[in-house]
């Protein structure tokens, strides 16, 4: 059996970064506990990819 690993985002502006860069969130669910809603991803290279370029602009927009 495959194990697939998920990506659980709760920022609407990362939403629509991975959005903006042609990415799909599987599900979107509400936070039982917080009520927050959140979007779930399957990991994979573009959205480590995008991950990590979405860490960077943050680092750097930090920075400035």
């Amino acid at each position: 059996m495959n194990n697939i690993e998920l990506y659980c985002c709760y920022s609407l502006n990362l939403r629509e970064f991975l959005y903006n860069n042609g990415l799909r969130y599987k599900l979107a669910a509400l936070n039982p506990n917080s009520k927050s809603l959140f979007w779930v991803y399957v990991k994979d290279e573009k959205l480590d990819r995008l991950l990590n370029e979405w860490s960077m602009n943050k680092k750097i927009i930090s920075n400035q």
